[in-house]
């Protein structure tokens, strides 16, 4: 073989090799970037960056609960009713988030279902009936009247039109207020775990 015969099949190689590289890395930056930034938009998380809310909340037995105590965890705040089935149909899927970021990141991670039903007899017959009591992965409250959902969505939009359930907003550990999800979802999509471990630092 010619010595011009080898540089020729030497070259072929390379450039073979470097494409092969280049694929490579064209196929790891699809699958481990572009691909979950297409979930994450599918979702549809809107991004904010406004100071959450201080609202008071009626919790178990009437005790007085602020969501400002919970300050230095991510708070997953849900506004939900016992009468609104998008709700329900969210709860399990949402219940197994909260349950595995809960073990994951403890005491970082809150999980807030702020009920706008009119008392405590709905919600409580609503969880023993579907999980055989209150999840111990839930902070459950009372919003009778509608004033911290209210809150929450014009913080969130800047205008205050008619709030709708179920919605979730997201506060980071120093209390702003950093997106929120319209309507039910399915919580064990992955964008939603990835999203919430950014903030939670996984």
């Amino acid at each position: 073989m010619t010595q011009t015969r080898r540089r020729l099949k030497l070259g072929l190689l390379v450039t073979g090799l470097s494409a092969g590289v280049g694929f490579g890395l064209v196929k790891a930056y699809d699958s481990l970037v572009r691909q979950p930034k297409l979930a994450d938009e599918s979702f549809a998380i809107v991004r904010t960056d406004v100071q959450a809310p201080e609202v008071q909340l009626v919790g178990p037995g009437g005790k007085s609960l602020t969501l400002s105590q919970y300050r230095g965890e991510v708070l997953f705040v849900n506004f939900w009713a016992t009468w609104c089935p998008p709700c329900r149909e969210e709860m399990p899927s949402m219940l197994q988030l909260g349950g595995e970021l809960s073990r994951a990141y403890p005491g970082k991670f809150r999980m807030v279902a702020v009920s706008g039903d009119e008392g405590w007899a709905q919600v409580d017959q609503y969880f023993r009936q579907h999980f055989g009591g209150t999840p111990k992965v839930l902070t459950v409250a009372l919003d009778t009247e509608g004033k911290a959902a209210r809150s929450f969505y014009c913080a969130a939009r800047g205008v205050c039109p008619d709030i709708k359930f179920p919605e979730t907003y997201i506060v980071d550990r120093s209390g702003k207020l950093v997106g929120y999800v319209v309507s039910g979802r399915d919580w064990t999509d992955p964008a939603a775990r990835r999203f919430l471990e950014r903030l939670l630092g996984g």
